[in-house]
């Protein structure tokens, strides 16, 4: 991690300086931590992970990409959330993005960097198609903001908005993943943000948005679900024709954190009993609600949870375990 710190620390104050160069705007200590945040996931829960699982490993034009992309994915966001530009505009800046002509600092470090990865990228077309998935998916959340979103809706965005962003850091890449490993990462896709929608309860109900464990708040069709999906990833992961002791580290590192998923919905499930509806939820507060992986307790918790997801298995349906086509 000291060695990814000088990294970022190295690599991204010439990149921004390049990109803020002659604008009125610069970029913000909390836009940088963004940053930070999505590089660190996208290099090593997404990118690093899966060639490690391949036998690959990242050069450094891939590294620059995945650099690239994270500067690019908060303030492509930040385009969508702020209403910076409208659903249509942002829809035609995606597809096409040279003919958009930026209006604030935002939609010009945005056309930028999308147009820099789009050259670099082998596939310039694949980019496109996943970054316009990833749109799709970002328009059809905004059901979240509604009571009224219906459970299946909620799991169908839930895990597709997390699929397609997925794919598109793959899409920069120069290895992408055959069909058989995107079946694998589907279900994965779903159970990180099932994990990041547990952990987020607190912030969600005060942000006023509906995930599953906060608006339905059955924890135990929940975890259900969530085993279900735990069991399609251990089954399409074994089947992949990698090394085992790939295979068992690839495991590891990712149950680690669907461990967390399963500790954060046991701590809600206890903890919002009897609860009716969103109000009386809101009124639980932080300590209830947020799961606190510090201590010591939790944590010999966690490594007994990550060990028992690694080897869980149960029978699977390949047509409910099956990835979107592309």
């Amino acid at each position: 991690m000291k060695k990814q710190a000088r990294y970022f620390n190295e690599h991204l104050p010439p990149m921004l300086a390049q990109l803020s160069a002659g604008q009125p705007k610069d970029f913000s200590a909390g836009i940088i931590r963004r940053i930070n945040k999505y590089w660190q996931l996208s290099l090593n829960v997404i990118c690093d992970s899966l060639y490690q699982l391949r036998g690959l490993q990242l050069s450094e034009d891939e590294q620059h990409r995945i650099l690239l992309l994270s500067i690019f994915g908060p303030l492509y966001d930040d385009l969508f959330d702020d209403h910076i530009l409208s659903y249509e505009q942002l829809d035609a800046f995606t597809r096409q993005p040279e003919k958009h002509i930026p209006q604030s600092f935002e939609e010009h470090v945005v056309k930028e960097v999308y147009l820099q990865l789009l050259l670099l990228s082998p596939d310039r077309e694949k980019v496109i198609a996943h970054l316009h998935e990833v749109f799709v998916w970002q328009q059809a959340s905004l059901k979240q903001m509604s009571p009224d979103v219906s459970e299946a809706d909620l799991y169908e965005i839930t895990y597709k908005k997390s699929y397609y962003s997925i794919l598109l850091y793959y899409s920069i890449l120069d290895h992408y993943p055959a069909v058989a490993v995107q079946k694998m990462l589907y279900p994965m896709a779903g159970l990180l943000q099932l994990t990041n929608d547990a952990f987020d309860v607190y912030k969600d109900v005060h942000s006023g948005i509906y995930t599953i464990p906060n608006l339905y708040r059955n924890f135990e069709r929940l975890q259900q679900h969530f085993m279900g999906a735990v069991a399609e990833f251990n089954h399409y992961l074994a089947q992949l024709p990698f090394t085992q002791p790939a295979k068992a580290f690839y495991s590891i590192t990712m149950h680690a954190l669907h461990g967390m998923g399963c500790i954060a919905m046991e701590q809600l499930q206890a903890n919002t009993r009897g609860v009716a509806s969103m109000a009386e939820l809101a009124s639980l507060g932080r300590k209830a609600l947020v799961c606190d992986m510090d201590s010591l307790s939790q944590q010999i918790k966690w490594v007994k949870q990550v060990k028992y997801l690694v080897n869980y298995r149960q029978p699977v349906h390949a047509a409910a375990a099956a990835a979107p086509a592309l």
